[in-house]
């Protein structure tokens, strides 16, 4: 099963609005979305999954967040967006400390990327008990392949971040 499925250009027919618009509803009355915050956000999401090529399911379970109207995506919906679109991505290394990944463009492009466990110590993302301490691997893995998407595939990602970064650039509420 493919995460993504061909982007559609240009604005949506009156039958994908409709066929949305029974999605959205239907995912409201399900409860199982309340997160995205009602119909209207659901709408949204499905719409921005659409210019990217994501299909409507897969983008509420998990491929697409929306965050105060700035996308976040999987990294593994990411790496399928490249992927799909033709960059070659060798995981040059991966481990706990650090993640280096190469990709290549169909045109020849390339860039040489890499995210460190200090780099996210220097960004204030390493916090007790949170992913960064339980699966740093995977999470290198993450801001790498979001680091080689910004450098190499802007047109791909949409101008999204990865799952996690938003937030993580959100200043800390303190309470008085």
């Amino acid at each position: 099963m493919s995460l993504v499925v061909q982007s559609e250009a240009g604005a949506p027919s009156l039958h994908e609005m409709q066929v949305f618009q029974t999605i959205s509803k239907q995912a409201v009355e399900s409860r199982l979305y309340n997160h995205f915050g009602g119909q209207a956000a659901i709408m949204m999401t499905m719409l921005a999954a659409r210019e990217l090529g994501i299909s409507p399911m897969l983008a509420l379970n998990g491929g697409i967040a929306n965050i105060q109207g700035k996308l976040e995506i999987s990294a593994r919906m990411m790496n399928a967006l490249m992927r799909r679109s033709g960059i070659k991505i060798e995981i040059v290394e991966s481990t706990d400390d650090k993640c280096v990944l190469k990709g290549t463009r169909a045109e020849g492009d390339t860039a040489t990327v890499s995210y460190t466990i200090d780099d996210a110590k220097k960004a204030g993302l390493v916090k007790q008990g949170g992913g960064w301490v339980k699966n740093p691997k995977d999470m290198c893995f993450a801001r790498a392949i979001s680091r080689l998407a910004r450098q190499i595939a802007p047109d791909v990602i949409g101008g999204c971040y990865v799952e996690g970064e938003i937030r993580a650039l959100e200043p800390e509420r303190v309470e008085q």
